[in-house]
C-alpha cells in the first residue's frame, strides 16, 4: 500500500482552481500535489481551498492526521497570515476578497498585522511539534509571503503606529517583529524557506520562485490579470519541492 501526501494550502494549491477573470478557461491541470506525488510514488489527499487561510490549512491538516492511516508526509502550503476562516457547522468558509478588504478591516473587533502574523506563527509551531510528536514526515513551505502581496499596503497602513506610514517602514517593522517573536528559533528546517522573507533569509513561493506579481511571473502565471500558477508554474513549484525534501 501507498503512503500518504496529506496536503493543505489554498488557491495556488486546490485541484479545483477555477480563475475569477478566465471563467471559461479550463483550469484542472494537475497541481503541484498530484504532480509531486507521482514522483514520490505516493497516493495524494489534497485538502487546498480557494481563498483559504492558514486556520484552514492547519485545522484541515490537523483533522486528517487524527483521521487518516499510512501518511508518508504532511506538507502544508502556507498562505497570507491575514486572511480568516470560518466554519458553520461542518462546512469551512474561506474568502481572500472579502477578509483582505476594508470591510473586514474596519471592523471593530479586527485584528493588527501583528496579531494576525502571530497567530500564523502559532499554527507554524504547532504542526511542526505534532508531526515530531507523532513521528509523521513534515515539510512546510510559505506559498504567498506571510503578509505581503494582495491589498498588504492597505492593511499595514491602517494597523502599523501612522495612517500615513510607508510601505518600507511598514515592511521593516513587520519583519522584525517576526524575527522578534518567540517561535522564530523554534521552527526547524522542515519549514522550507524559513521564515519566507530574503531579508530574513528565506523565501515564499510565489515572491521568490514564481517571479512575485510582476512581469518576471508571466511566463508561470495564467495571465498578466491572474496571477496564479498555470500548468507550467505548478510543474515549477512541483520541481522544486522534489529537489529539496531529500
Amino acid at each position: 500500500m501507498k503512503k500518504i501526501l496529506l496536503v493543505s494550502g489554498c488557491s495556488f494549491t486546490d485541484k479545483l482552481f477555477i480563475s475569477d477573470y478566465h471563467i471559461k478557461l479550463n483550469t484542472f491541470w494537475p497541481k503541484w500535489p498530484e504532480i509531486l506525488a507521482k514522483k514520490l510514488d505516493m497516493e495524494v489527499i489534497n485538502l487546498g481551498k480557494m481563498g483559504a487561510g492558514n486556520e484552514y490549512i492547519y485545522s484541515s491538516l490537523l483533522d486528517a492526521i487524527e483521521s487518516v492511516d499510512n501518511i508518508g508526509l504532511v506538507i502544508p502550503a502556507w498562505s497570507q497570515s491575514q486572511r480568516r476562516d470560518w466554519k458553520v457547522k461542518s462546512k469551512w468558509f474561506n474568502n481572500s476578497w472579502y477578509c483582505n478588504t476594508d470591510w473586514q478591516i474596519n471592523q471593530p473587533n479586527s485584528n493588527d498585522m501583528y496579531a494576525y502574523i502571530d497567530k500564523s506563527l502559532r499554527y507554524y509551531y504547532s504542526l511542526q511539534e505534532l508531526c515530531k510528536s507523532k513521528k509523521i514526515p513534515y515539510k512546510a513551505f510559505q506559498m504567498l509571503h506571510i503578509f505581503r502581496g494582495y491589498t498588504w499596503d492597505k492593511l499595514t497602513q491602517r494597523h502599523i503606529i501612522a495612517p500615513q506610514i510607508d510601505f518600507k517602514t511598514a515592511n521593516k517593522e513587520l519583519l522584525n517583529h517576526i524575527h522578534n517573536s518567540i517561535y522564530f528559533d523554534k521552527i526547524d528546517d522542515s519549514f522550507l524557506g524559513w521564515p519566507g522573507d530574503p531579508d530574513l533569509g528565506g523565501f515564499s513561493i510565489k515572491s521568490d520562485i514564481l517571479g512575485g506579481y510582476g512581469k518576471e511571473s508571466l511566463e508561470w502565471a495564467i495571465s498578466a490579470r491572474d496571477n496564479h500558477p498555470n500548468e507550467k508554474g505548478q510543474e515549477k513549484i512541483a520541481e522544486f519541492l522534489y529537489d529539496r525534501l531529500g
